[in-house]
């Protein structure tokens, strides 16, 4: 009996250290190319991390995937080749306030054909596809008008752990006295 509540102490202390997923979605762009306000244009996404330092903040290194509009610039950084690059640049979360770098750029190898599409957020989102008959270009401002909203920080479960924990500490003492 001990050793599986044991057990299952134990597994309750590493869900912590498992990965969060946070929501986010930014909406209201200036078209820069139209030269004009869009108030329903979205921007969503999402990532996976943790904070392995517990320094309250998430950065590059502790999230697992950024997702932007369906796109995954994490998972895609290992496909990366001398065509075709991609990955997430910067990235950091603290406190409801998020920043990052991503995109994905490719070329053909002689260099005619060039696609791009890349977000820096708080700043622009810009978008562009050469061809030697077609040229086009797409960037996105944020202004003071866009919005921001992102999911509440995910927080461990401290009442099941002290739940899990005082129990066990309970044990531990009995064990004692029946020592001595």
């Amino acid at each position: 009996m001990s050793r599986t509540f044991l057990c299952v102490v134990l597994a309750a202390c590493a869900i912590p250290g498992q990965a969060e997923t946070w929501h986010f979605e930014y909406q209201g762009f200036h078209d820069l190319m139209a030269g004009k306000f869009l108030p329903d244009r979205k921007m969503t996404g999402s990532f996976d991390g943790w904070d392995a330092d517990a320094d309250g903040v998430l950065v590059r290194s502790e999230i697992t995937s950024l997702i932007v509009d369906g796109f995954d610039f994490v998972a895609c950084e290992s496909q990366s080749n001398e065509f075709w690059h991609c990955g997430a640049e910067a990235f950091a979360y603290r406190d409801g306030a998020l920043s990052f770098t991503a995109g994905q750029y490719s070329s053909d190898p002689e260099g005619w054909i060039r696609d791009g599409h890349f977000y820096f957020s708080g700043e622009r989102e810009y978008r562009y596809s050469f061809r030697p008959e077609h040229s086009e270009e797409w960037e996105y401002h944020w202004t003071a008008q866009t919005t921001f909203a992102i999911s509440p920080a995910p927080e461990p479960g401290t009442w099941a752990l002290l739940l899990a924990g005082l129990p066990l500490a309970v044990l531990a003492a009995r064990r004692q006295r029946k020592q001595r």
